[in-house]
């Protein structure tokens, strides 16, 4: 019993100091004011953390988009790279060909010249003499074949063809 009633003794003395106090509320007013402050920090601090790391994720997402198209415009850079070899190499091509017409047509064109060379009268001679020096102006167009610049090569090919035909239009007429 004497720890019995040292127990209600120690409680006693404790309920008498504790209701003859003056209030204590200054003592946790600084405490609390710290406390709200350290929440108030804390709030602005895990804000600005959290838009900080929006910002580099979406940073990180623009720099990924973007290295995309980084890759995209390589890949179709190296395919219209491809495809301008590819154009040389057919342009290349269609040249020879159209060279190679060229020449034969000029063959046949040196053929009919030599057949019409064979006649002797005035008409053929003088028919003969003109055609010659034009054909000797188509020689060096010719001769200038493999000189031609791009942006010249329709205006070029056209104007060889149009000699070509005018000539071969007047052997024809000078053979009849």
């Amino acid at each position: 019993m004497r720890t019995k009633s040292r127990v209600l003794l120690v409680l006693a003395v404790l309920a008498v100091a504790g209701c003859g106090k003056e209030d204590n509320s200054a003592d946790t007013d600084q405490a609390t004011q710290e406390l709200q402050k350290a929440q108030t920090e804390l709030s602005e601090h895990s804000e600005s953390l959290t838009t900080n790391e929006s910002a580099i994720e979406q940073q990180q997402r623009d720099l990924a988009r973007r290295q995309q198209e980084l890759t995209d415009r390589q890949k179709l850079l190296a395919q219209q790279r491809t495809q301008l070899a590819t154009a040389k190499e057919n342009l290349n091509r269609a040249r020879a060909a159209f060279a190679a017409a060229v020449k034969e047509r000029f063959a046949k064109l040196e053929s009919s010249l030599a057949t019409l060379a064979t006649r002797t009268d005035a008409r053929s001679t003088d028919a003969v003499t003109g055609i010659r020096a034009r054909r000797d102006q188509l020689a060096a167009k010719l001769a200038a074949l493999t000189g031609t610049l791009d942006a010249n090569w329709n205006e070029y090919t056209r104007d060889v063809d149009t000699t070509f035909d005018a000539i071969e239009h007047d052997l024809r007429e000078a053979l009849k």
